[in-house]
């Protein structure tokens, strides 16, 4: 058996990866943060499609959160046995991130439309993409009768959108993982499918709140333009930091750390008031080589003056806290095995990047085990009308196949 088998193997179920695909799309998986239901009913139709496909060995990992309707979240396991005793993980994760502005959707976000080659709908790139293409990877070995090299597992987490938590954390802290494991995350990626990720930048949301005090805005000497501070604060803040943190590293796109003030929260419905309270949130992805701390001392002295100068009071609080993990070595076994199986199905030349993006990577590279992550993928994640491209799919699980069965092909 050669490469080419696997890769005719995979071509061959394309009708049946598409529908897998739509049918996995068609279910809601949003998180409790954003007013979703979770990833239990998408967690029951994974179980029943890997069942379908012959995979006997399935296991559900459940943690407990009483946000959800069905009080769990699923975390899904799917096993192949190898000839070798290592273990090699293909982590994806079944949340996503909520639709947003429907009227800005061509197709409707929960519904898995193909058009033009493409599937449209939340979650068709991220994750569902590496998904599908892990899974049907595994079965191109299954179907052909071909061991992996190592025993394989494909695992389903929930709550990687929002930290993971109920996810891939809840799964290290039972101790699943060993040190010699071989782990993909697929959570990233660039439409060529050249780039193997080995690091990511530090990642900090931080919530601002802006005490000022009420009144008619006829009379604005009576109160505190709440406002007006915060926009001072952005202005100064965000100047600072991207002067003093400007190192830049070619490794990463942006090469520099980001410092974006995003998310504002309304202030009050009429326009004649003056605001005593505006809230904002920050999103800052930091080069490695910065300590998120020394960001955070920069911040509270910007703080400290636009206080004096304006009255206003301002607190800040983390929302959300990720200092960079340690970088994988480009040296290491399994980015050297899985750039030899993309070069062996698509006879291109990978090379290794960093990201400013969060992934399931880090938690893996904080216990000492190194991660690659890698896909191909057209950029569209958290977009409206985000989709995967069909021919990505197929050909990423051409790449698994190969890199699944490894010495065990010609």
């Amino acid at each position: 058996m050669d490469v080419d088998a696997l890769r005719k193997s995979v071509s061959q179920e394309r009708g049946v990866i598409i529908e897998s695909m739509r049918g996995m799309l068609r279910i809601n998986a949003v998180g409790p943060e954003s007013g979703g239901p979770g990833e239990a009913e998408r967690g029951r139709y994974l179980v029943a499609l890997a069942r379908k496909l012959g995979f006997a060995t399935i296991e559900v990992l459940e943690s407990s959160d009483p946000r959800v309707p069905a009080g769990k979240r699923p975390n899904i396991i799917v096993r192949m046995p190898g000839t070798g005793k290592r273990r090699m993980w293909v982590i994806t994760h079944m949340d996503t991130v909520p639709e947003g502005d429907i009227n800005a959707w061509k197709y409707p976000p929960f519904e898995g439309t193909v058009v033009d080659g493409k599937i449209y709908g939340r979650g068709a790139e991220d994750n569902g993409q590496e998904l599908m293409a892990s899974l049907f990877g595994a079965h191109a070995l299954l179907k052909l009768g071909i061991k992996p090299e190592f025993n394989v597992g494909l695992v389903f987490v929930s709550d990687e959108e929002h930290g993971n938590t109920h996810g891939i954390d809840f799964l290290l802290a039972k101790g699943l993982f060993k040190k010699d494991d071989l782990v993909i995350v697929p959570d990233h990626g660039q439409p060529d499918g050249t780039a193997i990720s080995v690091v990511e930048k530090s990642s900090a949301w931080i919530q601002v709140e802006v005490s000022g005090r009420q009144t008619h805005a006829s009379t604005p000497e009576k109160g505190v333009n709440a406002l007006e501070a915060a926009a001072r604060y952005i202005v100064l803040s965000v100047d600072r930091l991207r002067r003093k943190f400007s190192t830049k590293d070619p490794l990463f796109e942006p090469p520099v750390s980001t410092f974006e003030p995003t998310r504002c929260e309304a202030n009050g419905p009429n326009i004649n008031t003056v605001p005593g309270r505006q809230v904002f949130a920050f999103d800052f992805r930091v080069l490695p080589e910065y300590d998120l701390d020394d960001i955070m001392r920069e911040l509270q002295k910007s703080a400290k003056e636009v206080e004096r100068s304006s009255g206003a009071k301002i607190k800040l609080s983390y929302l959300n806290r990720s200092d960079a993990a340690p970088k994988t070595s480009t040296d290491s076994e399994i980015v050297k095995r899985l750039a030899s199986a993309i070069e062996a199905v698509r006879g291109v030349k990978v090379h290794p990047i960093g990201i400013g993006g969060g992934t399931c990577a880090a938690p893996f590279r904080r216990k000492g085990i190194e991660a690659a992550v890698w896909s191909t993928i057209p950029e569209t994640a958290h977009d409206a009308n985000e989709y995967a491209n069909i021919a990505d799919i197929v050909s990423d699980a051409q790449v698994y196949a190969v890199l699944f069965a490894g010495k065990n092909i010609d």
